[in-house]
């Protein structure tokens, strides 16, 4: 995965070079959604557009932070993707927390937009690190049984979803009070009251809402979708349950981390999850 991603940029990247010419002038952001990988970031990307007050880029990843990726372009391109119209402008892109593949970024953010109000979006850590693992092997990067893939915990499984490790850099260069952290689950199960929160903290409209509200953006939710040849392809793999999958049943096969393998993982993780509830002033109830 790591090598076509990396192929994937540097096509981007010539394709970018070769037109930045042709930009124009730009504002630079002042709202920047740092992540967590398969935590939602889509959705609230588009939701936070809905608002008059709020432009948010497209695309959605813009990746300039990340010195391996497309800090080599420049401000002047950064800045060409967001017209100032709008008193809050923004970018999403998740490999903003990926620790240890991608130092620096902060630092480099913090240089640029000193300003800045960050969001980051996080989700229970073992459902993040299934997703990630079903995205892959979705992708054809994955290929070992769960267990396996599971089983170093220095993997980018395991970094990404150590959000209080991640959001280090970014409490040392921008500060608490510049960043709102928002759970997955309060998005999916409060959304109103979860935007208007985030309305409120970036000082634009928080009664604004919108019927859009009810729609999710995430990628490969559908049954004849890249979702269901997702599940199809993870749940012949060994070490990952298949619950509901009967062929009549209707439904896309809901997978599952066996027991014995989620405890080892949530022992793993609270420590992490502890310090992120202690920075974020509540708990989550995730290992519970």
């Amino acid at each position: 995965m790591v090598a076509r991603a990396h192929k994937r940029f540097a096509a981007e990247r010539r394709g970018i070079r070769r037109s930045v010419r042709r930009h124009r002038r730009g504002t630079l952001p002042n709202l920047v959604v740092i992540g967590g990988l398969k935590c939602g970031t889509t959705s609230l990307h588009h939701y936070l557009n809905l608002h008059p007050e709020v432009e948010m880029s497209r695309p959605k990843e813009l990746n300039f932070f990340v010195a391996e990726l497309n800090w080599p372009l420049g401000i002047e391109w950064y800045a060409s993707h967001f017209g100032g119209r709008t008193p809050v402008r923004g970018e999403s892109s998740p490999h903003y927390t990926s620790r240890p593949r991608f130092e620096g970024v902060a630092a480099r953010m913090r240089s640029v937009l000193a300003h800045a109000r960050l969001v980051y979006m996080v989700r229970n850590p073992i459902d993040r690190m299934l997703s990630h693992y079903l995205h892959n092997v979705g992708g054809g990067y994955e290929n070992r049984s769960l267990a396996d893939a599971f089983a170093d915990p220095g993997s980018a499984y395991v970094s990404r979803s150590l959000y209080s490790f991640q959001l280090q850099p970014y409490l040392e260069e921008f500060g608490r009070e510049r960043i709102e952290i928002v759970t997955r689950e309060e998005l999916k199960g409060e959304r109103q009251g979860t935007m208007r929160r985030l309305f409120a903290f970036l000082g634009v409209d928080p009664g604004f809402t919108s019927k859009q509200f009810e729609r999710e953006w995430e990628t490969g939710t559908a049954k004849g979708g890249g979702r269901f040849r997702i599940m199809d392809r993870a749940v012949r793999l060994p070490g990952l349950r298949a619950l509901d999958s009967s062929p009549d049943a209707g439904a896309v096969p809901k997978p599952d981390i066996p027991p014995q393998l989620r405890e080892r993982l949530a022992s793993l993780f609270r420590d992490d999850v502890a310090r992120l509830e202690r920075i974020a002033g509540r708990g989550f109830g995730w290992l519970d």
